[in-house]
């Protein structure tokens, strides 16, 4: 895999049958049921919403998101989503470039901070790309089933 054949992009529509698949390698909630009409809907009526998949060879092979949330005191804060690679393209710096992506889209809305929530297996991937670990975080993970 030649590295500049990987192009990122933000995140339309006509992705979802392929982001969907990509989610499900990121977690045991089934997608295969899910309205994509729904779920585009909803997802582009959340302004503060930034989705972009890298393609490669035209295939969506890896999907992330940063959510930026403006806060009362006039700043604006980023939170990473959802980052998945496709199995296949994992161990490529598939998955550094899409971190980088998703900086650069928290920087250029102006975000004094960016973060993210991960389990301890990937502690040491975003610490090499820049992110500090922060071990005072308190985390609830509640999965609505749907």
């Amino acid at each position: 895999m030649n590295k500049e054949k990987i192009k990122f992009r933000k995140v339309e529509r006509k992705d979802l049958g392929e982001v969907f698949p990509l989610l499900q390698q990121l977690t045991e909630i089934d997608y295969s049921s899910r309205n994509e009409e729904i779920c585009w809907n909803l997802f582009i009526s959340n302004n503060s919403s930034n989705g972009i998949v890298g393609l490669y060879e035209d295939k969506v092979v890896a999907y992330g998101a940063i959510v930026i949330e403006n806060k009362i005191r006039g700043e604006s804060a980023g939170h990473i989503e959802d980052i998945v690679v496709d199995k296949n393209m994992r161990g490529k710096n598939v998955g550094i470039d899409l971190i980088k992506e998703l900086i650069k889209i928290g920087n250029d809305k102006g975000c004094y901070r960016i973060t993210l929530f991960c389990d301890k297996p990937l502690l040491n991937f975003y610490e090499k790309n820049g992110f500090k670990i922060n071990r005072n975080e308190i985390v609830l993970k509640t999965y609505l089933k749907k």
